[in-house]
C-alpha cells in the first residue's frame, strides 16, 4: 500500500515519468488518494490529489478539513470516525482546490490499520450534466406529456382536425374504436349547442384575420357529462402569408387542482438531446438567460452554451439578408403565436446554414413573453436538394436556358403585365432544320455542342429583357418584348437567321444550320398562353412548308391572305354550328364511255364576309384549332343522310367518296362510330369510299392498319389519295387494303411535257392491274391529257375537264339524265364591256383589301399578275380566294410609264381558272374627274406606245 504514497514518488517518478505529457494526461483521469492517521493529519498522497487539486503536503499545517473541504467539516469528522471504527463510509460533497474552485467529488473512506485511505472522485462534469438533463426532461415532459392537456393541428385548408391521444381521454372517447382526425363540423358536435356558434365564429375569424386566440367553452362528453375546456390556439402561415392551420391546446379546467402527472421518458429525452441534428433551446425573456442548449445547437452553429451565456445573440448569427423577415416573423410570440420558419445563419466556422426554427412562447397572466422553447434542424441538405430539383424542373440541364414549364410562367406573367396596355410583344419558336441529320451522322455530342453555342448567337441579337428558352429537342422559343411593327419584327427575325447562317465551328467541324421560323403576336393571335404556344406552332409549320431557312409571322396585317386565315379561324366553329357550309359534289366518269361511275364530296363554305370558301382555304385551319373531327362528323353525317334520300326516292346512286383526316386513323374506336352511322342508316357500305392520303401511312403503322382493315370488313371501300404527290411507296400498295390509288393532279397537269411522265404513267397503271386496284386520274382540264389517259387506258378521270364542283342540286339533276359528261373546250368567257389592253406579260400589282362593310381596314398587300386594263377596269389572276362583294373596296398598286398609280376598285365577277388560280373582273371607282382623266392619259399614252412595239417602262 505505501507504494501509493508520498513515500514512493521517487519510484513512482522513474517508472511512469517516461513521457511526461502523457503522464499529465492520465492524472487528469485517475481518482485521488490520499492517507490519513488517526487525528486525521495527512500522512501522504498520489500525484492524482496532488494534479487536481494543486495541494503539496507541506501546506496542510493545520486539520485537512479546514483547508480541503467546504462548509461542511462536521459532516466529514463524523464519516471519518465511523471510518476509524473499521466501516466503510461514501458519501458526496464539495471541496475547494488551491486556486479557490469549488469542485463536487465523491469519497470513499476505507479503514486500515491505524489510518485511514480516502478515495476522491471529482464528479463535477456528470452532476452538471444529470442537472441538465433533468431541466431539459421537465421542460419536454411538460410540453407533450401533460395528462389532462390535449394538443392538436387543423389542417384549415382540407377541414381536418389532428388531435394528440389525450382527445379520447378529454372526451371519454373508445381510442380502439374512434378517429382522432374530425372536420370542424364534426368537432363541434362534441361541443354543447349553446357554445357552437361562438367556437366556429373564433375558429373563422381567426382564420380570415389571421390571429391567434384563447376561449373557454363547454363540451358534451360520451357519456353526456359536460365539462369545462380552455382552448389556446396560434396560426401557422405559409411563405406566402397564407393560413396552413391552427395549432393549439385544449385543457379540462373543470377542476382547477388537477395534478400535473408528468410521465418520464428517459432514454427517449436522452436521445432528443444529443441528438447532433436537432437543437433544443430555452430562453428565460425576463432576465434574457439562456436555460438550455443541447448538443445539437453547438453542432448547427458552432457555439457553445457558454457563448450565449457571454452575451451572444442570436440575431447576431441570422444571414443579413434574411435578418429583416427573421425579426419581423418574432413580433408574432407577443401575441402567444407559435413561430415556425426557415432562414440562413453563419455559423462559428462561417459556413452558410439554412436551419427550420420553430418557437413556442409561454406567457404569464399578464400576457407577456416570460420564455422561449425552440427547437432547430440544420435543413441545408434539403434546401440544396430542393434547389437543385427547382432548377432541374426550371432549366434545361444542357443549355442552362429555362425550360417549357419556366417560359409557359414567364408568358402568362408577360400576358398578365400587357393586358391593360396596348403594349404587343412576338412569340418566336425556331427549329433547326436537318437536325436529326447531323446527330445520325457525326453523334450526339456534335449536336449537343451546337444546341449550345445556338442560344448564345441568338443573345446577340435580343435586348437583355427578352427571354429564350429551350423547350425540347432542337426547338427553341423566344419573347420579344418590345415591337414597334410588323416590319421591324421581320428585320430583328431576318438579322437572326442572317447570323445563324455563319458557320458553327464543333471540334474540328465546320458546320452550317438554318432555321425555320414562326412567329405569332400577342394579343393579336391570342390572349391566353395556350393560344400563342399553339398559334406559334401554327406559324412554324408554315415556315417549314414554305421550305428551310424561312420564317412565317402569323399576323392579320401582314398581307390579305393572313387576315382572311385570321378571319376564318375566328368564325369556323360557329360556321359549324350555324350550318353555313354546304356539300359540292365533283363526278369521276369512266375514261371511255364518259359515264358518271362516282364522285368526290367536297365542302364549301359561304362565309358571310368572304364568300364561297374552297376546302383548301379552312381544312388547314380547322386542323390547327381543333375542329377537323366535328367537321369531318358532320360531312359523314351529312352524306350519308343524302345517300339515304337519294335511295328513299328511287335517284340513282354512285359511290360518294369521304376525304378524312389523318387523326381519325390514330382512334382505336373511329371504325365502330363510322360503322353505327351506316347500320343506323340503313344504306350500303359500298355506297360510301374513303380517301386516305399517304402521310397518314408513315407514322403509328400499328393502329392505322388495324383500323383500315376493320374499315375494309365493314365493306367501305378505300382510296389512296394523292399518290405521285409524297412518297408514293410502292409497299403502301401492296401492305394496306386499298381498292383504288388516285394520280395527283400535279402529275397529271404535266403529264404532256415529256416522254418520262408517260412512261411512269404507264408503269403505275401496269402495277396497279398486278395488285387489281382501280387507277383514277386526278385534276384532268385538257383534251391532251383526257387523250393521253385513253391511250394507256386509265380507268377512270376526274378533273375540271368533266365537270367543276357544283352544289349537290346540280350533280342530281346530271345524275337523273344518266348520260356521258359533256366536254366544253371553249374556255373562260370575255366579260369586257370596254376595249383593254392585253398584256403579253402579265403586269405585277400590290392588292389591299381598304375597306369592307365601310369599315376601314389596315392590313399588308398580296401581289397578283394583271392580264388586261382598260379605262374602266382591269382583269387579274391570283390564287387567292376573293368575295365578290360590292361593300369591300380594294386598291390595287402598280406602276405604268415610270410612275406609281394607285387604284380604287371593286371585283365584279370571278372565274375559276383551275382548282389553284381564279380570275377576277375590276371595275376602277374614281372620286372625281380629275382621277380619271389622270389615269387615262398615262393608260393612252402607254398603250399608244406598246401598239407601236416601243420599250415601255411597267412593273414586271
Amino acid at each position: 500500500m505505501k507504494s501509493l504514497f508520498k513515500k514512493s514518488k521517487v519510484r513512482w517518478a522513474n517508472e511512469l515519468l517516461t513521457d511526461e505529457d502523457m503522464i499529465l494526461n492520465i492524472y487528469d483521469h485517475i481518482d485521488a488518494i490520499a492517507k490519513f492517521d488517526c487525528n486525521g493529519q495527512l500522512i501522504s498522497y498520489n500525484l492524482a490529489f496532488e494534479k487536481q487539486f494543486g495541494y503539496a503536503i507541506h501546506e496542510f499545517n493545520e486539520s485537512i478539513d479546514k483547508i480541503f473541504y467546504e462548509g461542511n467539516s462536521n459532516a466529514i469528522i463524523n464519516y471519518f470516525e465511523k471510518a476509524l471504527f473499521g466501516k466503510t463510509q461514501k458519501f458526496s460533497t464539495v471541496v475547494k482546490t488551491k486556486d479557490g474552485k469549488r469542485i463536487d467529488v465523491h469519497i470513499t473512506l476505507i479503514p486500515a490499520e491505524k489510518c485511514v485511505f480516502a478515495i476522491i472522485r471529482n464528479i463535477t462534469v456528470f452532476q452538471k450534466e444529470r442537472k441538465e438533463l433533468n431541466q431539459l426532461k421537465r421542460m419536454l415532459e411538460t410540453l407533450n406529456k401533460l395528462k389532462h392537456i390535449c394538443n392538436f393541428y387543423y389542417d384549415a385548408i382540407n377541414d381536418i382536425h389532428y388531435f394528440s391521444n389525450q382527445i379520447f381521454d378529454l372526451l371519454k372517447m373508445n381510442a380502439r374504436h374512434e378517429q382522432p382526425t374530425l372536420s370542424l363540423n364534426h368537432y363541434l358536435r362534441y361541443v354543447h349547442p349553446e357554445d357552437r356558434e361562438m367556437v366556429r365564429e373564433a375558429t373563422e375569424i381567426a382564420i380570415k384575420e389571421k390571429r391567434s386566440f384563447q376561449i373557454e367553452y363547454r363540451m358534451v362528453q360520451k357519456d353526456q357529462s359536460i365539462i369545462l375546456v380552455q382552448e389556446q390556439t396560434g396560426i401557422i402561415l405559409d411563405k406566402k402569408g397564407n393560413v396552413e392551420g391552427l395549432v393549439g391546446f385544449i385543457q379540462n379546467i373543470t377542476d382547477h387542482n388537477l395534478m400535473k402527472d408528468v410521465l418520464e421518458k428517459e432514454k427517449q429525452l436522452k436521445e432528443i438531446y444529443n441528438n447532433p441534428d436537432v437543437g433544443i433551446w430555452a430562453l428565460d425573456k425576463r432576465y434574457n438567460k439562456t436555460l438550455k442548449v443541447s448538443k445539437g445547437i453547438e453542432c448547427i452553429t458552432g457555439y457553445t452554451k457558454e457563448d450565449f451565456d457571454n452575451g451572444l445573440q442570436w440575431n447576431s448569427i441570422v444571414h443579413e439578408e434574411d435578418l429583416d423577415e427573421y425579426l419581423k416573423n418574432l413580433k408574432a410570440l407577443k401575441e402567444g403565436n407559435i413561430v415556425h420558419h426557415e432562414y440562413r445563419i453563419i455559423n462559428k466556422m462561417g459556413d452558410r446554414r439554412w436551419i427550420q426554427d420553430y418557437i413556442i412562447p409561454n406567457l404569464d397572466e399578464h400576457g407577456d413573453v416570460i420564455r422561449l422553447d425552440r427547437v432547430i434542424t440544420d435543413v441545408t441538405e434539403k434546401k440544396v436538394l430542393e434547389e437543385k430539383l427547382k432548377y432541374m424542373a426550371n432549366y434545361d440541364l444542357l443549355t442552362n436556358l429555362p425550360n417549357r414549364k419556366n417560359f409557359v410562367a414567364e408568358l402568362e406573367n408577360l400576358i398578365k403585365e400587357y393586358e391593360q396596355s396596348k403594349k404587343q410583344f412576338a412569340m418566336l419558336r425556331l427549329d433547326i432544320n436537318s437536325f436529326k441529320f447531323i446527330n445520325n451522322t457525326l453523334g450526339n455530342e456534335i449536336g449537343d455542342e451546337i444546341l449550345k453555342q445556338l442560344p448564345k448567337r441568338l443573345k446577340y441579337y435580343l435586348s437583355p429583357q427578352d427571354f429564350v428558352a429551350r423547350t425540347g429537342g432542337d426547338e427553341f422559343i423566344l419573347l420579344i418584348k418590345e415591337i414597334e411593327s410588323i416590319d421591324a419584327l421581320k428585320e430583328k427575325i431576318k438579322q437572326i437567321t442572317n447570323f445563324l447562317n455563319d458557320p458553327f465551328f464543333v471540334k474540328e467541324y465546320q458546320l452550317y444550320i438554318t432555321v425555320s421560323i414562326g412567329a405569332c403576336i400577342f394579343p393579336e393571335n391570342g390572349t391566353t398562353s395556350l393560344e400563342l404556344l399553339r398559334n406559334s406552332s401554327v406559324a412554324l409549320q408554315k415556315a417549314v412548308k414554305e421550305g428551310k431557312g424561312t420564317y412565317h409571322i402569323l399576323s392579320h396585317t401582314n398581307s390579305i391572305q393572313s387576315y382572311k386565315n385570321y378571319s376564318i379561324g375566328r368564325d369556323l366553329k360557329k360556321a359549324i354550328e350555324n350550318n353555313e357550309l354546304e356539300f359540292y359534289i365533283q363526278p369521276r366518269v369512266d375514261s371511255t364511255t364518259k359515264q358518271i361511275t362516282g364522285a368526290e364530296a367536297l365542302i364549301r363554305w359561304r362565309h358571310p364576309k368572304w364568300g364561297l370558301l374552297l376546302p383548301g382555304e379552312f381544312i388547314s385551319i380547322a386542323e390547327e384549332n381543333g375542329l377537323i373531327t366535328d367537321l369531318d362528323n358532320w360531312v359523314i353525317k351529312g352524306i350519308i343522310a343524302k345517300i339515304r334520300e337519294w335511295k328513299k326516292y328511287r335517284i340513282k346512286t354512285v359511290p360518294i367518296s369521304i376525304n378524312i383526316s389523318p387523326i381519325h386513323f390514330m382512334k382505336p374506336d373511329w371504325p365502330d362510330f363510322l360503322a353505327a352511322e351506316i347500320n343506323k342508316s340503313g344504306i350500303d357500305p359500298n355506297d360510301i369510299e374513303l380517301e386516305i392520303t399517304e402521310n397518314i401511312l408513315l407514322d403509328n403503322t400499328v393502329v392505322v392498319k388495324k383500323n383500315l382493315n376493320k374499315l375494309k370488313e365493314l365493306g367501305l371501300k378505300l382510296v389512296l389519295d394523292d399518290f405521285g404527290k409524297g412518297y408514293s411507296s410502292l409497299s403502301y400498295i401492296t401492305e394496306y387494303p386499298f381498292d383504288a390509288i388516285k394520280i395527283d393532279r400535279s402529275f397529271i397537269r404535266k403529264i404532256h411535257k415529256s416522254p418520262k411522265n408517260i412512261h411512269l404513267l404507264k408503269t403505275i397503271l401496269y402495277l396497279a392491274e398486278g395488285l387489281k386496284l382501280k387507277v383514277v386520274a386526278e385534276g384532268v382540264e385538257t383534251a391532251e391529257q383526257l387523250k393521253i389517259l385513253q391511250q394507256e387506258q386509265c380507268h377512270e378521270m376526274q378533273g375540271y375537264l368533266f365537270g367543276k364542283p357544283v352544289p349537290i342540286a346540280e350533280f342530281e339533276t346530271v345524275v337523273k339524265k344518266n348520260i356521258p359528261l359533256p366536254f366544253d373546250g371553249k374556255g373562260l368567257q370575255d366579260r369586257r364591256k370596254h376595249h383593254r389592253f392585253t398584256f403579253t406579260d402579265p403586269l405585277e400589282a400590290k392588292l389591299k383589301i381598304s375597306s369592307i362593310a365601310k369599315r376601314n381596314l389596315d392590313i399588308g398587300v398580296s401581289k397578283v399578275l394583271v392580264t388586261e386594263i382598260g379605262a374602266g377596269g382591269l382583269r387579274f389572276i391570283s390564287n387567292l380566294n376573293l368575295p365578290i362583294r360590292m361593300d369591300v373596296l380594294y386598291q390595287f398598286i402598280t406602276e405604268l410609264l415610270g410612275e406609281s398609280i394607285l387604284l380604287n376598285a371593286k371585283i365584279v365577277w370571278k372565274e375559276e381558272v383551275n382548282e389553284d388560280l381564279a380570275e377576277y373582273g375590276v371595275k376602277f371607282i374614281f372620286e372625281n374627274d380629275e382621277e380619271r382623266t389622270k389615269f387615262t392619259t398615262i393608260l393612252d399614252t402607254f398603250v399608244t406606245l406598246a401598239k407601236n412595239n416601243k420599250k415601255v417602262p411597267c412593273k414586271r
